[in-house]
């Protein structure tokens, strides 16, 4: 598990925060935004984590 300072998708209703998330690394680099915005974590990373 490589965690990282969280992130998330302006698009997408969760947020990631490990660098193995499949989901969270496929995010176009235009619709990155850092932090959680409040969103709830990603499922995928929940399972890495």
């Amino acid at each position: 598990m490589a965690k990282r300072a969280p992130w998330h998708s302006a698009k997408a209703d969760v947020y990631h925060d490990d660098t193995n998330c499949n989901t969270g690394n496929n995010i176009e680099k235009e619709n990155v935004r850092q932090g959680t915005g409040g969103k709830r974590k990603c499922s995928d990373c929940k399972k890495l984590g």
